[in-house]
């Protein structure tokens, strides 16, 4: 075939070509008809005996001739089964492709966009420095100089005094465990330095935030001492307990000291005689189960626990309120508004008492030793005024106990026992008291 092509070719060309044109270009020539039997049709024989042939043409010898025709058809099979394992392993890993080609946009984007954009801004700020002036650039510099020292300064602070932070932030969780403790003397302490360090520091937000959590266990601690008063308490617990009440800002207002003086002292004599009030309440209602088994011995104890509460809250009241205000110098405004307040709250909270006292004595004094209407004797009549008589007796004593504080139980009882219900008469009344006098003669 290139015998051939060389001849056309020699035609067309000067037959005086110069020998060595005509070697090269035979040689050249030979160069590219290499395979002429690729353009043979003739049977084709294929020379290659590789594994991946014999794999495919298993069936068939290796030898066998085959034409053009169907080694293109072979290789053409060999190429659709490789698309379509291609094919199965790119959708088993479409996540994946997925992901890398989302990463490979980010980062053509980060190359390509963002970090041509800071380039420029870059170029830009350069080119604006050397556009300023000499003196621009001089007061500039000072600032961010001085910005960035007063960080690194602000910083270094905070980190060698990073121990003494910790523990003013732990102060509301220590003010709480105190109170949990009792020891509310040191929760007031706590309070009293968290307020030194708003005055010293009013910018510092960090210290308005400590105070707010500090007043807010302050506010528990009081709730939780004002329940405490309704219990049975010595007089050396609610003397302490007041003492700490009258340390803590309990009333908000605009008023002067000498105003807001009188009237947290006001409040606290009324939280006072209240939480009293609410305890003895409770210490009678105590004695209900008694109605049902003898009516006199309920009676007793109800005037029992009138004699030594009513008392004791007078004698622990005088000790609260009118030591301390005899201890202090004020003026004879203000002594003489405490002296008439004292007097209202005294004899409200004892006319309370005393309407609780009423209302059973006209419940159960009648009903004391049961007679029966049918055959009443004699010596059933005399015990029964008997035992009126030392009910009666008990409510002078009481009486008499109380008026060592100015107070005027007598003519409350009397009034409302003698003359607004008919329960006493008077006679029986002035009997019992000259046995009282005889006694004391």
């Amino acid at each position: 075939m290139s015998n051939l092509l060389l001849d056309v070719l020699r035609n067309d060309l000067n037959q005086e070509l110069d020998p060595a044109m005509e070697t090269i270009s035979n040689e050249y020539l030979n160069e590219l008809l290499t395979n002429d039997e690729l353009f043979s049709m003739d049977q084709y024989t294929t020379t290659t005996t590789n594994s991946e042939n014999l794999a495919a043409t298993s069936s068939t010898s290796a030898t066998t001739g085959r034409n053009i025709v169907e080694e293109i058809a072979e290789l053409d099979l060999q190429e659709r089964s490789l698309n379509i394992e291609l094919s199965s392993i790119t959708y088993k890993n479409k996540d994946i492709i997925v992901d890398v080609s989302s990463d490979l946009q980010t980062i053509n984007k980060l190359l390509f966009q963002e970090f041509a954009e800071e380039v420029n801004s870059m170029e830009k700020a350069v080119t604006s420095d050397h556009s300023t002036t000499s003196s621009q650039k001089s007061a500039l510099s000072v600032n961010i100089n001085e910005k960035l020292y007063k960080t690194i300064e602000s910083n270094n602070n905070i980190l060698s005094n990073i121990d003494s932070i910790l523990d003013l932030l732990e102060l509301p969780s220590l003010c709480k465990l105190c109170i949990l403790q009792g020891n509310y003397q040191e929760s007031l302490e706590i309070s009293m330095l968290v307020q030194s360090l708003l005055i010293r520091f009013p910018g510092v937000h960090i210290f308005h935030q400590i105070n707010q959590q500090v007043e807010t266990e302050l506010k528990l601690m009081v709730k939780g001492l004002l329940k405490l008063l309704n219990t049975n308490l010595k007089q050396n617990n609610i003397l302490k307990i007041f003492q700490i009440l009258n340390k803590l800002d309990l009333i908000q207002s605009n008023d002067s000291a000498e105003t807001k003086k009188l009237q947290k002292e006001k409040y606290l004599k009324i939280i006072y005689l209240n939480s009293r009030f609410k305890f003895i309440v409770n210490e009678l209602n105590s004695l209900q189960p008694l109605i049902k088994f003898n009516k006199l011995t309920y009676l007793k104890r109800y005037i029992e626990i009138y004699r030594e509460h009513i008392f004791s809250t007078l004698s622990i009241y005088h000790a609260i309120f009118t030591a301390a205000k005899s201890s202090t110098t004020s003026s004879a405004v203000s002594s003489a508004s405490s002296s008439d307040d004292d007097t209202l709250l005294i004899n409200q909270f004892i006319r309370n008492l005393v309407a609780l006292l009423t209302t059973v004595f006209k419940t159960y004094y009648n009903e004391i030793d049961d007679i029966s209407a049918t055959n009443p004797t004699k010596e059933d009549e005399i015990e029964k005024v008997a035992h009126q008589d030392g009910l009666l007796l008990q409510i002078i004593y009481l009486c008499k106990s109380l008026a060592k504080y100015h107070v005027d139980f007598e003519s409350v009882i009397i009034w409302d026992l003698c003359y607004s219900s008919d329960l006493i008469t008077e006679a029986d009344w002035k009997r019992n008291l000259k046995k009282v006098k005889k006694f004391k003669a």
